[in-house]
């Protein structure tokens, strides 16, 4: 192989290497995303506008004792109170397309001694 042949081939794979890690490497916030804040994460299960449902967890040793709530696109939930281990989620059910661009959270409330001290807020937009 020429020396012309060689570069030519070594920049294609580049571009196609670089490309690659654009379209993949960059995560999707549209319905379908997840994250986590603190000890608090949100599952939002979907595509492209369409959200079948959303849900909050807590993280790895983030246990806690009270509730989660949900809100954003049009969405207001609170969970019942209790203990919320690793592993178990609140989900809600939606069903529907929400607003492009709409945000939507989770956030983990533990009832400490009378109070709520927040363990994390999450949060994901969902767009096209």
């Amino acid at each position: 192989m020429g020396t012309k042949t060689s570069w030519a081939l070594r920049a294609g794979l580049g571009a196609v290497g670089a490309l690659a890690l654009l379209v993949t490497g960059v995560p999707s916030a549209e319905a379908g995303a997840r994250g986590c804040n603190h000890r608090t994460c949100i599952s939002v299960q979907g595509a492209g506008l369409h959200v079948d449902s959303v849900a909050a967890s807590t993280t790895w040793n983030g246990d806690f004792t009270g509730h989660f709530h949900i809100w954003g696109g049009g969405l207001e939930a609170n969970s019942a109170t209790g203990y919320w281990g690793y592993h178990q989620q609140y989900t809600v059910r939606v069903g529907r397309d929400l607003p492009n661009r709409s945000v939507v959270c989770a956030e983990g409330w533990e009832h400490v001694n009378g109070r709520l001290e927040s363990r994390g807020r999450a949060c994901e937009e969902i767009h096209l």
